[in-house]
């Protein structure tokens, strides 16, 4: 077992002794959650259920406060379970924490996007160009950020957002034949909405 492991089981028994002077009192019975909070601590997280793997990712969001991983696992979690509501705070934590985490740029847009029912809103379109600049190895964060200006029709406004994602590409990176079949397909979308009566 690891230093942090120790220390992040010491987080859960606090937790758990927390609750126990909060809820109990003389008399009654020992409480299994200190117990429980251990053994969760101390398990594989692939055999934690996704309840206990937030409490587990929670804890560590306590211990690591200023860091953003914790609260982009967390959001990723939620978003799996269903809950996006809850997922987009938790993403919103983690670019409190830190503005520049492109992970939790590119899934927050994302999120906004399928919640949106695909369209790309100008939030989604704003983290996504973010994340780009960040990190110009995030084509297809460049290329979603052109995207909704391509399907408003303004095509000059996104092929020079494609344009310029090209440009930061050595000629022989593989991302540019992954950018030509993303322009590629958003031209196949436009054709076939227009052949569409």
């Amino acid at each position: 077992m690891t230093f942090k492991d120790h220390i992040l089981i010491a987080v859960l028994i606090a937790i758990a002794a927390g609750f126990y002077f909060w809820l109990g009192r003389p008399g009654m019975p020992e409480q299994p959650f200190a117990e429980r909070a251990a053994e969760i601590a101390a398990a594989d997280p692939s055999t934690l259920s996704p309840d206990e793997l937030l409490a587990r990712l929670q804890a560590v969001a306590q211990e690591r406060p200023t860091e953003p991983e914790p609260h982009y696992h967390i959001a990723v979690l939620l978003r799996t379970t269903g809950r996006p509501e809850d997922a987009v705070r938790a993403f919103q934590s983690a670019l409190r924490r830190d503005d520049r985490h492109v992970p939790s740029l590119v899934a927050l847009a994302d999120l906004l996007t399928v919640e949106n029912q695909g369209e790309i809103g100008e939030m989604a379109t704003q983290l996504y160009e973010r994340a780009w600049r960040l990190d110009a190895t995030q084509v297809r964060s460049g290329f979603m950020a052109g995207l909704e200006a391509y399907r408003a029709g303004r095509d000059d406004e996104a092929n020079a957002r494609w344009q310029a994602i090209e440009e930061q590409l050595a000629a022989d990176d593989p991302k540019r034949g992954m950018l030509a079949a993303m322009i590629s397909a958003a031209e196949e979308e436009r054709l076939t909405q227009e052949e569409t009566p």
